[in-house]
C-alpha cells in the first residue's frame, strides 16, 4: 500500500506542475500581446493620378504607370514606397500648376530600383527635352543657420535638429525632362535636397535634361554616390549653404548651361571620384568656387575643359578672394582638355593653384 500511495502522490505532483506551466513542452498558455504596435500595411492608391497630400504609407507598384498632377507632398510621418521598375510621370504645367514631388521633413521615400529595373521619374511626353515637369525635392532635419525655406515653396522649411536624419532611400533612380522656373530665381531642379541628413541613401542617380540644375543641395550632411548628370541648362551639380557631405563617383557631361559644378555658401564638401567633361559655355568655369567661404576636398578626379571663348573661365574658377583655400585640398587630380584658357581663373586663382601644385599626384595638362 505504501508504494501505491507514493505513486499516486507523484502523479498528482506532476499534474500540478504541468497545470502551472512548469517547463512542459506542451505548454499552451496564451502568449503575451506585443507591446509595440505593428505598422499598417502600405496602401496602393485606387487611381494612378496622384495629387495633393499623401499620408500614411503609400505604395506605387511597377505594374502601373503613375502620374503627378500638380504638387504632391509626402507629409510628415508618412512614407512613399516605390517598387523597382516603376515609372512616374509628371503632368505638364507651370506656376501653381507645376507637377512636382516634395518629401517633407519627418517623411520618407523608399525608392530602391535596381540596375535592370530603375525607378524613372519623367514627363507625360517622355521625350528628350528640358522643363516638361518639375522634379523631386526632399526636405530634411539636417539644416543649419544658412539654410532658408525652400526657395520654390516657402511653406517647406528644413529642420536643424538631426544631422543623421533619415529621409529614406533613392537608389537606381532616373529623373528626366525636369526643371521648371516658378519665378525669378525660384527654379525646381531635377533633384533638390534641403537640409537632408546622412541617414538618407542617395545612390546611382541619373539626371538628364533639366531646365535648371541637375542636383542641388542646400545644407545637409547626406552622402551621394554614383551620380550621373547631363544636358542641364544651369549648373549640373550645385551645393550651397553649408552642405558638408561626401560625394563619391560624380560624373558630369556638360554640353549646355553654366558651371558643371558650383559651390557657394560657407560650404566644405568632399569629392572622391569626379569625372567632368565641359564642352560648351564655360563662363563660370568647370568647377566654380562662388563667393566667400567656399572650400572643397577633391581627390581622384579628372576635370576636362574643352571650351575656348571670350567668356570661358577655365577648369577652376573663383569670384571671391575669400574662398576657403586653407581647407581646400587636391589629391590625384588631373586638369586637361583642349581649351587654351588658363586652368585657374578668378579672384582666388593664384591661391587655389598653389594649393593644387602643393598637393599629391596632381597634373595640369
Amino acid at each position: 500500500m505504501k508504494n501505491f500511495t507514493k505513486i499516486a502522490l507523484s502523479i498528482a505532483a506532476i499534474a500540478s506542475l504541468n497545470a502551472c506551466g512548469g517547463g512542459s513542452s506542451s505548454d499552451t498558455t496564451t502568449p503575451t500581446e506585443p507591446t509595440t504596435p505593428i505598422a499598417p500595411a502600405c496602401t496602393t492608391p485606387s487611381t494612378t493620378v496622384l495629387a495633393g497630400d499623401l499620408t500614411g504609407c503609400t505604395l506605387l507598384t511597377a505594374d502601373k504607370t503613375w502620374e503627378l498632377d500638380g504638387l504632391v507632398v509626402v507629409t510628415s510621418g508618412a512614407e512613399l514606397q516605390i517598387q523597382a521598375g516603376t515609372t512616374i510621370k509628371g503632368h505638364d504645367g507651370t506656376g501653381d500648376a507645376t507637377s512636382y514631388l516634395i518629401v517633407d521633413k519627418g517623411a520618407k521615400i523608399m525608392a530602391e530600383g535596381t540596375v535592370d529595373k530603375p525607378i524613372v521619374f519623367t514627363s507625360l511626353a517622355d521625350t528628350k527635352a528640358v522643363g516638361l515637369w518639375g522634379g523631386v525635392t526632399i526636405i530634411g532635419n539636417a539644416g543649419n543657420d544658412q539654410v532658408n525655406a525652400y526657395e520654390v515653396n516657402s511653406e517647406f522649411v528644413a529642420g536643424a535638429t538631426d544631422m543623421a536624419d533619415n529621409s529614406g532611400v533613392l537608389k537606381y533612380v532616373k529623373i528626366l525632362n525636369s526643371g521648371i522656373t516658378m519665378e525669378q530665381d525660384k527654379e525646381i531642379n531635377g533633384l533638390s535636397l534641403v537640409g537632408v541628413g546622412s541617414g538618407t541613401v542617395i545612390d546611382n542617380i541619373t539626371v538628364d535634361f533639366s531646365d535648371d540644375d541637375g542636383v542641388e543641395a542646400w545644407g545637409g550632411t547626406v552622402n551621394m554616390s554614383n551620380i550621373t548628370i547631363s544636358n542641364c541648362t544651369d549648373d549640373h551639380f550645385d551645393i550651397d549653404d553649408g552642405y558638408s557631405g561626401t560625394v563619391t563617383n560624380l560624373k558630369i557631361t556638360q554640353t549646355s548651361g553654366n558651371a558643371a559644378m558650383e559651390m557657394s555658401g560657407t560650404t566644405l564638401a568632399t569629392f572622391d571620384g569626379l569625372t567632368i567633361v565641359q564642352n560648351t559655355s564655360g563662363k563660370e568655369g568647370v568647377v566654380f568656387f562662388k563667393g566667400a567661404g567656399i572650400g572643397a576636398k577633391i581627390s581622384n578626379a579628372t576635370i576636362t575643359d574643352n571650351v575656348t571663348s571670350d567668356t570661358a573661365a577655365g577648369a577652376i574658377h573663383s569670384d571671391n578672394v575669400d574662398a576657403d583655400v586653407a581647407n581646400t585640398s587636391f589629391t590625384n587630380v588631373t586638369l586637361n582638355g583642349t581649351s587654351t584658357e588658363p586652368r585657374f581663373t578668378g579672384d582666388s586663382a593664384a591661391a587655389l593653384e598653389a594649393k593644387f601644385d602643393a598637393g599629391t599626384d596632381n597634373v595640369k595638362n
